[in-house]
């Protein structure tokens, strides 16, 4: 018997089957689609999805993966085993959840499926993500499923805290990194780090002062900061200068490099996503 559950504030205007569910969405049209999924005050329900196994364990995973394309948080109700509910969704569940803001991530990772060239993108995305998520040996070999969920907890908190935000996504990134490349010894975290990316395809450096935003040693000095001496800046010497690295200004660089590692990490390449957009804050190509 198929089980359905109510999707709140996940964009998208076509069914598709991905993770062996079925997404069906309310709205086809794609600027009120939009305007439901993104809105910052209220849950808006914007589909359903429907399948046999919809368990609450597949729930969590099925909202931060969810949410972890939209940046912003997804809310997926409880299932249910009545026929009603598929059929009839604006009926049978709450069109609207009234409940505290969304925190913008800093807009979706993946493009809306209304459009070419990104049309199959997130089901796509959702397929892999779910596959992975529900593989135990892969989870705890790669440490992915950490990494992801680090990742969306920072936009999910009531009230995101920098320094809050910034652990989750540097200690996500050195677990699965660390583990990728087998190296749980380097005290230098900057080591497995780099050389995890690189093989990944990302053009990093462990330190370069000539290119700091692609030196990983860049974002271990802020996290050192912040977690030994509660400042939002570091102060490090580099050819006999002194440098100051601001939390705030490597911010979105740590974020959408988190987000492409998770992309890499479950295999997934739509052609389209710009891997160095943490860089050039150019998301698609």
């Amino acid at each position: 018997m198929n089980h359905t559950a109510a999707i709140y504030g996940f964009e998208f205007t076509r069914p598709f089957v991905a993770g062996g569910l079925t997404f069906s969405p309310i709205e086809r049209q794609h600027s009120t689609a939009k305007k439901l999924a993104r809105d910052k005050i209220a849950r808006n329900l914007t589909g359903i999805v429907s399948g046999p196994g919809l368990s609450p364990e597949l729930v969590y995973q099925l909202e931060g993966v969810l949410s972890f394309i939209e940046r912003l948080e997804v809310l997926v109700s409880q299932p249910v085993a009545d026929p009603a509910a598929e059929e009839h969704p604006r009926e049978y569940f709450r069109t609207q959840l009234s409940i505290p803001v969304r925190h913008d991530g800093g807009g979706a990772v993946l493009g809306p499926d209304a459009f070419n060239p990104w049309r199959d993108s997130r089901q796509a995305f959702i397929d892999l993500a779910l596959n992975r998520l529900a593989d135990p040996d892969f989870c705890k070999s790669t440490r992915l499923n950490s990494l992801l969920f680090k990742s969306v907890e920072t936009f999910r908190q009531r009230r995101p805290f920098l320094e809050i935000s910034y652990f989750l996504l540097i200690s996500g990134l050195e677990g699965f990194c660390r583990a990728k490349v087998n190296d749980y010894q380097s005290k230098n975290g900057a080591e497995p780090i780099t050389k995890a990316l690189k093989s990944l395809g990302f053009n990093v450096y462990q330190e370069n002062p000539n290119d700091l935003p692609r030196a990983i040693s860049t974002y271990l000095h802020i996290r050192n900061a912040l977690f030994h001496q509660g400042d939002f800046t570091a102060t490090v010497k580099m050819n006999n200068s002194d440098v100051v690295l601001d939390c705030i200004q490597y911010l979105y660089n740590l974020q959408m490099l988190v987000s492409l590692t998770v992309m890499k990490g479950i295999g997934f390449d739509d052609g389209h996503t710009n891997w160095d957009c943490w860089i050039d804050r150019q998301p698609f190509r």
